[in-house]
């Protein structure tokens, strides 16, 4: 499991990164338009109400591949 540690950290930096990039995909699909889209205050209220989940996942992903990352001096103190 060790030889990996290093890959899967990676994998999880990148997971944090893509769930960033689905977020912002998704603020950008969803903006408002003048030919239709939500409103601002809607919108605005969609951007937090989703930020607040996308926060969690990509810190928990970024502090498991700093785990991993650290390999066995993370398991001791």
């Amino acid at each position: 499991m060790e030889k990996f540690a290093k890959v899967a950290s990676l994998g999880a930096f990148g997971v944090a990164g893509g769930i960033a990039v689905v977020y912002v995909a998704m603020m950008y699909a969803f903006r408002p338009t003048i030919t239709g889209g939500m409103d601002q205050v809607g919108w605005f209220v969609a951007a937090i109400a989703i930020l607040v989940p996308v926060v969690i996942l990509g810190g928990m992903h970024i502090a498991f591949a700093v785990q991993l990352k650290n390999g066995k001096r993370a398991m001791h103190y």
